[in-house]
């Protein structure tokens, strides 16, 4: 392969691997979906070296680089020799496509290695997505599912999936579940760039396609949705899931109520106080300090989170009352075939 190269050239090659040699903290924050993580400089290192480059000199922050990359580079080199035996071509990337990358690439090259660096870096693949993103959402088709908390859109989401039909999981990209306790059980953030690349890794393959959502607020935790997606969906063809109280109630505490989540459900608890008035809020911790889970679910979702959905309104092409997942399969199915 040439030695710089661009996305474009490699998204869709196979018996490839990515490699981010950026610090474990940047990689963390945002990456491209696939690559692994080798840093040439790790976090504490790349702060001093940042450091030395603001405040001293250039120079005396490239010396303090070297220093560190050249006591690592034989470990290093064992590990992409490993990558070798498993790939036909490594591709490096660091921030820029600058001094990281191509560091590793010219001297792993001058070895002989299967290596090349990718050009821009993250930055040019952040640039490159964003556009195609955009030019995507134009295209596709949505078909939205509404429904009260705890009728199973997730569920019923990430059945489809498995079943082969093209989706859009909000949710799982963005790692939460879009209410103000929808983060309990889920550990990761994801930062607004993860969330958009996979978007874009879930439709790049079939632009002209339709996906099946969930339909969302335009914000989910932290993530704020696409204008355009957000738009469709609203406009889109729309199917709503209902079920009782009861079953409602049993769906959520499946969901949020492992016993590993109970502090941290009532830390975030603390945070839902101010939503509530002081009154409800000392009985639903009553209940919650006694374990009371169920009548406690129940008396939040008719007080608060069911007023609170703006969906109602909407004109829905098919209704399904504790329905099985199968049935309502067979109805996306059919849909997506008109």
């Amino acid at each position: 392969m040439l030695e710089e190269l661009i996305y474009e050239d490699i998204e869709n090659l196979n018996n490839i691997v990515l490699v981010d040699v950026r610090s474990e903290i940047e990689y963390k924050n945002a990456h491209i979906p696939g690559a692994i993580n080798i840093p040439i400089l790790d976090n504490d290192e790349r702060c001093e070296v940042g450091t030395l480059y603001d405040r001293v000199s250039y120079e005396l922050a490239k010396i303090k680089a070297v220093e560190y990359v050249s006591k690592k580079l034989p470990e290093l080199y064992k590990k992409y020799l490993d990558l070798e035996k498993n790939y036909e071509e490594i591709v490096i990337y660091c921030d820029r496509g600058g001094y990281r990358s191509t560091v590793l690439e010219k001297t792993f090259r001058a070895l002989g290695m299967h290596i090349s660096k990718l050009g821009g870096g993250y930055k040019a693949y952040r640039k490159y997505i964003t556009k195609k993103l955009d030019e995507y959402l134009d295209r596709i088709k949505v078909l939205s599912l509404y429904g009260l908390t705890g009728t199973h859109k997730t569920y019923i989401i990430r059945r489809l999936e498995e079943d082969g039909i093209k989706v859009l999981d909000l949710e799982k990209y963005a790692n939460h579940r879009g209410s103000i306790f929808g983060s309990v059980g889920l550990k990761e953030k994801v930062s607004q760039k993860m969330f958009d690349s996979y978007i874009y890794e879930a439709i790049k393959k079939d632009p002209d396609a339709t996906y099946i959502t969930e339909g969302e607020s335009r914000r989910i935790g932290d993530i704020i949705l696409d204008e355009k997606l957000y738009a469709k969906m609203l406009s889109s063809d729309k199917i709503l899931i209902e079920a009782s109280l009861d079953e409602r109630a049993k769906n959520i505490s499946e969901d949020y109520l492992p016993k590993d989540n109970e502090e941290e459900i009532l830390e975030t608890f603390e945070e839902f106080k101010k939503f509530i008035s002081k009154e409800r809020y000392e009985k639903y911790k009553e209940m919650l300090l006694a374990k009371d889970y169920i009548e406690l679910i129940k008396d939040m979702m008719k007080s608060y989170y069911d007023p609170k959905y703006s969906y109602k309104n909407y004109e829905y092409i098919k209704t399904f009352k504790d329905a099985s997942y199968e049935d309502i399969k067979e109805f996306v199915k059919k849909h997506l075939t008109l």
